[in-house]
This record gives structure tokens, sequence and C-alpha cells, in this order.
């Protein structure tokens, strides 16, 4: 058995920290709460039941929602069982988390249970607190049911302190709302609530019928299992305006009607006593012989429940009835009990009622209970007129309050959107500088763009009047060529011809002076054409061509294969033409060298310009040569003329069979 009872627990464990037995933990919870309500089961039994209930709950790795719904249902039962400290307990823990989860509407159902609870304790000031709270709470929401019903319940406490006026016109504000609700359970609190503040005004007939409406509205309520408790209630209720205008056979009749309620004493034992103590007292003033066996029933039931209350009333009724009996012992024994619970829980209307029948009992001491009782009826009207106020105090305060937190939600929402409209202009602002910078840029822009193509414009007119030069160059040239040196060939050719005709001395002495003619126009010849070379160096944009035209025409004429590599930076078109001229002769010096002795198959030639240096590398894979023997060549020292000309550094390398290499280096 002990260990059937340890793998039990250890379920038990384990259901409760899995998710996955959530279902399971939860059908054991509601079959805990079922038997909690089974009335048919020992009190202790069912409380036992609730606290397993609770323990499971705070064992659970349930979901806050949850716990709160189940800590409702728990709550409910201990009120139910009169249980009002292990309520209160589990209200207050519902209202902590409902209150760190911004959960208005379980905050204000929490409120408005601990509202029950000072209610059910007599402590009405905390309990009207409570329920202006929740109320605030339940309007803020737009919730008009439970707004309606924690109105009702702050009616109930105004009629509990007299201010029956107050309650009567609080709860027929209610009885609109539940009638736009078409509410019947609410429209029935209603009317019971209107007949008790009638009664505490003195309008015994118009309380009767209200009375009566809310015992007709009972049929409306479609809670068959509910109507027997209401209707008791009402009957109760009914009997009691009876016995305030003296209609004690009317009065029995309807206190013996509640009572034929079938198991009322085990669905609400406290309303059950109420009901046989009314009964009893009913018959009792019908004949003042009858009523004790019920009276002493209903005490030892009351006293059995511990409810105050009716302790009191009971031992009131019984004092009443003993001293009808002039058995002046027991009325004193229970005038003294009645006084003494009554002191005790502050019902200080019993305790007038105990004082009155001591001036009864005591006549010889009569004289100070009657001041007594002046005094406490004096207490008693100013102590009521101080809670009433009071009430209006928290209810002026609570509404203050909200009228202050609306002034600091309004003061906060006036700083945010002060501050949302300062970061709003602040942005606007910034764009609009922004526009500005980017508009000034743009025209900027547009202004650099009108300069460059005016720049551009004056480009192309010089190019023009470049353009215009060379032609009228080349036309001067032509002209030279034409006028003086065709001119001067064509009479040396005559001339030379002429000559022919005559082979003697004199011939040949004067073909010498044509001789060095030619030799002058051959000057004239050279000195034009590098004219036009140096002036095709001179122009910018087309020098890379000029290379790349060498090596086609080295493709063209020769088998030797020629890879080569010209770089596509514009720096090479920029630099000078010195420095120009002096590597187009090295690269052709050095092309000549090799068809006319290396007898190479193949030439590599790369060009380019790097970290401000112009490098020129020439490799062919001919025979080589010693240069020791021909280090005094003229075209090697053409080539280093050259490279020291332009500020470079020329190294030649070349060995027998291994092809020759030339390396230049140039600052630009």
């Amino acid at each position: 058995m002990k260990q059937v009872v340890i793998f039990t627990f250890l379920l038990f464990l384990v259901g409760c920290n899995s998710s996955e037995n959530k279902p399971v933990l939860q059908k054991k919870l509601d079959d805990y709460f079922d038997k909690s309500s089974n009335i048919s089961i020992d009190k202790q039994e069912r409380l036992q039941y609730i606290d397993s209930a609770i323990n499971m709950i705070e064992q659970s790795n349930f979901s806050d929602s949850i716990k709160i719904k189940d800590y409702f249902k728990a709550a409910n039962r201990y009120f139910g069982l009169l249980e009002y400290e292990k309520y209160k307990n589990i209200t207050h823990k519902i209202l902590q988390i409902s209150i760190s989860n911004n959960d208005s509407l379980n905050t204000a159902k929490a409120e408005y249970y601990l509202g029950d609870y000072y209610f059910s304790t007599t402590k009405n000031d905390s309990a009207f607190y409570y329920y202006l709270a929740a109320e605030k709470k339940y309007n803020g929401l737009n919730d008009k049911l439970n707004f309606a019903n924690t109105k009702l319940h702050k009616a109930y406490i105004l009629s509990y302190e007299k201010d029956f006026l107050g309650s009567e016109s609080e709860t027929i504000k209610v009885l609109n709302i539940a009638k736009e609700l078409n509410d019947q359970e609410l429209i029935y609190e209603c009317y019971v609530n209107l007949g008790t503040s009638l009664v505490g005004l003195g309008n015994y007939e118009k309380a009767l019928e209200y009375h009566q409406k809310s015992l007709l509205q009972i049929k409306e309520i479609k809670d068959e299992n509910y109507r027997p408790l209401l209707q008791a209630q009402t009957l109760n209720n009914i009997g009691f305006v009876y016995l305030n205008i003296n209609k004690f056979k009317e009065a029995s009749a309807i206190f013996g009607e509640g009572l034929k309620i079938k198991n009322l004493k085990d669905i609400q034992p406290v309303l059950y006593a109420s009901l046989l103590d009314n009964f009893a007292y009913s018959r009792f003033k019908i004949n003042n012989s009858s009523g004790l066996k019920d009276f002493i029933t209903a005490l030892n039931l009351r006293d059995e429940l511990d409810e105050d209350y009716g302790k009191i009333n009971s031992r009131i009724h019984l004092t009443e009835y003993y001293l009808s009996k002039k058995d002046t012992a027991k009325a004193i024994q229970y005038n003294e009990e009645a006084n003494r619970l009554a002191k005790g829980s502050n019902f200080n209307k019993e305790v007038l009622q105990t004082l009155d029948f001591y001036t009864k009992l005591k006549p010889k001491e009569g004289l100070k209970y009657a001041k007594e009782y002046i005094k406490l009826s004096d207490s008693l009207q100013q102590q009521e007129r101080l809670t009433r106020n009071k009430l209006a105090r928290i209810e002026f305060e609570t509404d203050e309050i909200i009228v202050e937190k609306e002034a600091i939600s309004n003061r906060f929402r006036f700083i945010l959107i002060s501050s949302l409209l300062v970061i709003f202009f602040g942005i606007l602002f910034y764009i609009i500088l922004y526009q500005r910078s980017k508009h000034k840029e743009l025209l900027f822009n547009q202004e650099q763009q009108k300069a460059n193509e005016e720049i551009y414009k004056l480009m192309l007119d010089k190019q023009d009047e470049l353009e215009e030069a060379k032609k009228k160059e080349q036309l001067r040239i032509s002209q030279d060529l034409h006028d003086n040196i065709l001119n001067k060939l064509a009479g040396i050719r005559f001339n030379l011809f002429a000559l022919t005709q005559k082979p003697d001395e004199t011939v040949i002495k004067r073909s010498s002076e044509y001789i060095d003619k030619i030799q002058s126009v051959e000057s004239e010849i050279r000195t034009v054409a590098h004219e036009l070379f140096s002036e095709s160096f001179q122009n910018k944009g087309n020098y890379r061509s000029i290379l790349e035209q060498l090596i086609q025409n080295q493709k063209e004429t020769y088998l030797t294969q020629c890879e080569c590599t010209i770089t596509t930076e514009e720096t090479i078109e920029t630099i000078s033409a010195l420095i120009k001229m002096n590597i187009y002769r090295i690269i052709q010096e050095s092309l000549n060298n090799i068809n006319k002795h290396a007898n190479a198959s193949s030439i590599f030639l790369k060009l380019y310009i790097e970290d401000g240096f112009l490098f020129l590398t020439i490799k062919d894979d001919g025979v080589g040569f010693n240069l020791t023997k021909l280090k005094t060549g003229i075209g090697l020292k053409n080539m280093e003329s050259r490279a020291e000309s332009i500020n470079g550094r020329i190294k030649i390398s070349s060995e027998i069979n291994k092809g020759t290499s030339v390396i230049l280096k140039v600052k630009l």
C-alpha cells in the first residue's frame, strides 16, 4: 500500500511539471472543485479538497491566466463555506498577479471579491473602497454588467449604513442598466434591495410591492437550481416586512412557506436558520406559548455555523420570549450573551435592543441602562452620519484621484505631443536644410557641368585651331617639297641627263657639283622629315597608336612571333614628347637589332607605368651575344644615350644561346 502511495505521488509531481499532462492536471483540479461543491460531503472534507486544489495550482506550470481562473474557483468555494480569511488570501494573490500583468479586468474582479469579503465581515468602509475601485475599472472597460453588479453592492452598503435614500438612488440606476441588458437575475436583486431600502425609509407598502415583484421575477431566472434559494430569501424579506407592520399571521405563513423549500438547510443553512427563527418569532407574537422549540433549533444551528448576527438575533428573540414568560433568569442569561456578542461584533443596533431589555429585566438599574441606551443611540446616530460622510469622502477622494490621474495623464499626453511636435519640426527643419544643401549641390554641379562644357568647347575650338595649323603646316611643307625640293631634283635630273650625252672631264667635274646639290636636297628632306616626326610625338592622344603601328609593321614584315603589351593608362599620352620619341627610338633600335642579328623565334615587349615610373621590357629567345665584345657598338651606345637624355636607366643583358633582354626605367 505504501509503494502505491509513493508511486501515485511521483506521478502527481511529474504531472505538475510536464506541459503534456496539463489536461490531466486540470481534470483533476475540476474533480476537486466538483467534490468541494458537493453539499453531501462534510465541510472539513470539502475544505481539504479546496486546499489540495490550491496546492496543485501553486505547483503547476500553468499560465497566469489559467491560474487566476482556478484561483477564482477556489475563492468562490471558500466564500460559500464561510471561510472568509482563506477567501481573502486567495483574492489578494489574484490581485497581485493581475496587477503585475496589467490585467485590468481581473484586477477589477479581484477588487470586487475583496469588497465582498469586507462586506461579509462588516467592514463596510473597506468594502465600499474596493467596490468603488472595481466600479471605476469596469466603467473604464465599458463592462456594463459587472459595473452594475458592483454599483448594486455599493447600494447594499449604503442601505446597511442607513443611507436608504442613497441606496435607493443607486439601485434605480442599476435597475435601468439591468433592464437594458435584459439581465433577469440583476433585475431580481434590484427589486430586493429597493424593498429593503424602502423598509428602512418606513415605506412598507412600497417595500412589499418591490418584494412581490422580486418573487415574481424569480420565474424569469433561467437557472432552476438557483430559484429555490432566491425564493427562500425573498419570502424571508416579505415576512420581515409583515413583522415590521405587526401582521404576524401573514408573516408566519410566509416564513412557513420558505421553510418548506426542499434541501434549504443543506444548500444555505444561514438562510434556513434565519427563516426558522423568524417563523418562531411570528408564532410567538401570535401566541406567546409557541415557538420555543424552533427558537432553540435556530440558535443551535447558528452557534454551529458561528454566524454572529444570527447568534445575536436568536438570543434577543429568546430574551423576549422568556421575558414574556417572566422567566427573568433565562431572559437575563440570553440578554447578557446577546449584549456581549453584539458589542464584540459591533452590532450596535442589537446592543440598543439588549439595553432596552435590561431596563425591563433590571428595573432597579433601569436609569443606568436608559442613560447608556440614550448615549449609545446618540453615538450611533453620530457614527452613522460619520460613516455616511466617510463613504461620500471615499467616493469623492477616489474621483479626485481619478481627476488627478487624468490631469497627470493629460500633462504626460501634452509633454508627449509636444515632444513629438518638436521632433517632427526638427526632422522637418533637417529635411529642409538637407534639401537646400542638395539644391545648392545640384546648382553647383550644374554650374560645374556648364563650365566643363565651356572648357570642352574651348578645347574643341583649340583642336580645330590645331588642325587648321596642321593643315597650314602640311600645305607649307607640300609647297616646300613641290616648289623647292622637287624643282631642284627636276633640275638636277635634267642637267644630269644632259651630261650623260657628253661624257668628258668637264661633265664629270660638273657631275660632282650636282652630287653635292643632291646631298643638299637630301639634307633638306631629312629636315622636313624630322620636323614631321617630332610633331607627331607632340600631339596628345596618338602615342599608343604610333607604338601599335610600329609593332604591327614588325609582325607584318618578319616571321618572328611578337607578344606585345602596352599600358592602357591615359598617363602614357601625357608624358613629354622627348620621352615619347626616345622610347620609340629605343624600341625601334631593339627590334632592328633582333631582326638583323638575333635569329629569334619570339619577342616579348611590355610597356607599363607603375608608382610614377615608366617601365619598358624587351626580350627575345635568339642567339644572344657577348656584351664585352659589342659594348662599344653604335646601336647600344645610342640606346644608352637616349635613356640618359630622359633621366632613365637602361640595362641590357645577353648570353650566348639564351637571348637578350633590354630593361628601361624612367621616372615620370
